[in-house]
């Protein structure tokens, strides 16, 4: 069992959380019933499943996992499917475990290069940072392809000096155990995992440009030229994607199937019920507002956040496995009201204690919260319990689907 909770990372901002989970399992609900989890294998879709993840004798807590395909640039035989990819719509790109390569495909990736100096990030979260070389790689999911995408090789053998600026934000994260999965990929609101701000500012604090191993300085990075979201690379269906996972009780399931389904209204099976209602974000590029308990907070939806975080004082607390977590005496039957424009919908959530997790080892658990901590304090995180139960759609920005255009939640 892990220590700690997951936050999700937000990269349209740079503040990126992270940290660890645990395991737990038995009856509440947070669903709308609209989604049985069951999966497709459409040229669109991919199984993704929450289970106790890739480290032996740690369950991981609510991690959606996936399987992805990399491939040396053009390469039809140097490639290699990766498992227990981390399904994160709180950000952009996609990051792999050098350890989970073989040393032949990643000697054949292509190297991202400005100003004839190697891109190398330093993906910053709440609790630690990622460091590692911006390669280029085709990546394939079922029947879909981006070719020479720039992904993020963590912890990649060439490039293990870590400038102070980059590790004085945290401990380093770039390993299995760290990070709790082989690699992290990013299906959020945006196309690039930065934008405008990296492109001109050289001290964005994200990317370094390293004329050697040890010589790497702040430095921009064209977007193009940035780590990005494979779907918006695909040749079609690449508007925003669909996370479909099953309704479970409050106290959970031993593990969870559901879909990652390409497309916002482009095939059958990524059509948006007449029910669904469209969120479009706020200027931040990210939040849209939730009503709990007579107080409106900026809010987000992030699959990569392993349980709710929000603030409420009046729900007692414990520390366990390091970490502070939601601990009422009995379960809290609670509701929301999230809001964007004219749009707005009821959400009922319950909560039970996190001592639930001592002793049990269920890897998919709806029930267990957190209070808001550290930037984000202030925010409602709405991590992966609000996905079992229900169609989430993230809709990119700069992409149009039926419900309009720009960056939006959709469910």
């Amino acid at each position: 069992m892990r220590s700690g909770a997951i936050v999700g990372a937000l990269l349209c901002v740079a503040l990126l959380l992270s940290g660890c989970g645990g395991g737990g399992g038995g009856g509440g609900n947070l669903s709308d019933g609209s989604n049985n989890g069951s999966t497709s294998t459409a040229a669109n879709s991919v199984a993704m499943t929450v289970d106790a993840g890739p480290v032996s004798s740690i369950v991981e807590l609510n991690l959606p996992y996936v399987s992805v395909t990399v491939c040396a640039p053009g390469s039809a035989g140097n490639c290699q499917t990766i498992d227990h990819v981390l399904v994160d719509t709180g950000s952009s790109g996609l990051r792999i475990l050098s350890s989970a390569m073989s040393a032949s495909l990643r000697s054949a990736l292509g190297s991202q290069l400005v100003a004839g100096r190697q891109v190398v990030e330093c993906m910053q979260f709440a609790d630690g940072i990622t460091w590692g070389a911006v390669s280029l790689a085709d990546v394939k999911m079922a029947g879909k392809t981006a070719s020479s995408l720039p992904v993020q090789v963590i912890s990649d053998p060439v490039y293990t000096t870590i400038p102070a600026a980059c590790s004085s934000l945290g401990s380093n994260e770039g390993s299995l155990s760290g990070l709790g999965a082989n690699g992290i990929i990013g299906v959020g609101l945006n196309l690039q995992d930065c934008g405008d701000s990296c492109a001109t500012n050289s001290a964005n604090s994200l990317y370094y440009l390293c004329a050697g191993a040890s010589s790497c300085v702040q430095g921009a990075v064209p977007t193009a030229q940035q780590v990005a979201n494979p779907v918006g690379a695909f040749s079609g269906d690449n508007n925003g994607v669909l996370l479909q996972l099953p309704s479970l009780a409050t106290t959970g399931a031993a593990t969870a199937t559901g879909s990652l389904i390409f497309g916002i209204g482009t095939q059958s099976n990524n059509a948006i019920s007449s029910a669904a209602q469209a969120f479009p974000v706020s200027s931040d590029g990210y939040t849209i507002n939730t009503l709990y308990k007579g107080a409106n907070y900026r809010s987000f939806l992030d699959s990569g956040s392993n349980i709710l975080f929000f603030p409420d004082a009046g729900i007692a607390t414990c520390a366990l496995y390091g970490a502070t977590w939601f601990c009422p005496a009995s379960q809290q039957n609670l509701s929301a009201v999230l809001s964007s424009g004219a749009s707005n919908s009821t959400v009922n959530f319950s909560v039970i204690s996190a001592q639930y997790l001592a002793t049990n080892n269920y890897a998919a658990i709806p029930g267990i919260a957190a209070p808001s901590g550290g930037v984000f304090s202030s925010y409602f995180d709405w991590g992966l319990p609000f996905f079992y139960g229900r169609n989430v759609y993230i809709g990119f920005a700069g992409r149009s689907n039926p419900k309009g255009s720009g960056a939006m939640y959709i469910f």
